[in-house]
């Protein structure tokens, strides 16, 4: 009889492979989140602030909000209360209520505790911007054809945007890009009253938030590259695609890649080269392979 095999002495039993390691959860944290996002605004909105003596008593305000102070667990929701009463302020171009005095060197009062006195009409609704372009068209003016309808009116929205708009416009410097954004204004602001569909005009704030856009970064590009169309206004979303189309960015002869290489610094020796990456299938042999 053959003789049974003897089992292996000793034989090490086989590793277990490590356990992987547990990633760590991810927590927002959604205070933190909302005052980055006010943060952002104050940047955006504290230069538009026209009034110096108003300016004056609202720095004092942001330094004071941003102290470590405010940072803390037991002070971060009354901070971010008051930045968006602070930002409510800037969009109306002023100081008001407790923003018109410097803050105090003690603790700050609640918002609860304010004595909410009756706001009048902010300066962005009695400004005359548009009813002042409405009333320089020349008297044979034709209404833009209407190329969508809706139900919804938007005027007050349009005058928002055009009355943050203007501050922008008289900071560009370069006379085409003036030129062409006197051209828009003037045709999106003659887009009004009753003759004109709720459409047309959502179709008009679209373009409208766009090119505030645009303002903000000092610039006009995309649609507002070339002068307006009196004829009729297509979707924005039209516009920009044949923008796209007639000036891609990717085009190393276009006025986008000259803008972005004049920003950027010159070497003293060598050369840096730019990849321009796009999200378009591009027609190579390697489609034609199985």
């Amino acid at each position: 009889m053959a003789e049974e095999e003897a089992p292996a002495e000793d034989a090490p039993a086989p590793e277990e492979p490590p356990p992987p390691p547990q990633s760590k959860k991810f927590t927002q944290d959604p205070l933190h989140t909302e005052f980055l996002y006010y943060s952002a605004a104050l940047r955006i909105l504290g230069p538009t602030l026209s009034n110096e003596a108003d300016r004056a008593v609202i720095i004092p305000w942001v330094r004071k909000l941003f102290r470590p102070e405010y940072h803390s667990s037991k002070l971060r929701e009354k901070r971010n209360r008051y930045l968006t009463f602070l930002s409510t302020s800037l969009l109306l171009d002023e100081a008001i209520n407790i923003f018109r005095q410097p803050p105090p060197n003690g603790a700050i009062p609640e918002l609860e505790v304010l004595q909410q006195d009756p706001i009048p009409a902010a300066e962005w609704e009695m400004d005359r911007t548009w009813q002042d372009t409405l009333a320089g068209l020349p008297d044979d003016f034709q209404m833009l054809e209407c190329c969508v309808h809706g139900n919804v009116i938007l005027d007050q929205e349009f005058q928002l945007f055009l009355y943050i708009a203007k501050p922008y416009a008289y900071l560009i410097t370069n006379g085409n890009d003036r030129t062409r954004v006197a051209a828009w204004l003037q045709m999106l602001c003659s887009i009004h009253g009753n003759t004109c569909c709720s459409g047309m005009k959502a179709i008009r704030n679209d373009y409208m938030m766009a090119l505030l856009g645009y303002l903000q970064d000092l610039r006009s590009v995309g649609p507002f590259a070339d002068l307006p169309s009196w004829k009729t206004l297509k979707p924005l979303a039209e516009a920009a695609k044949d923008s796209s189309e007639n000036q891609p960015i990717i085009d190393p002869t276009g006025s986008e890649a000259n803008e972005f290489l004049l920003e950027q610094p010159m070497p003293d020796d060598g050369a840096f080269c730019y990849i321009a990456l796009t999200g378009e299938m591009i027609a190579t042999n390697l489609n034609t392979q199985a």
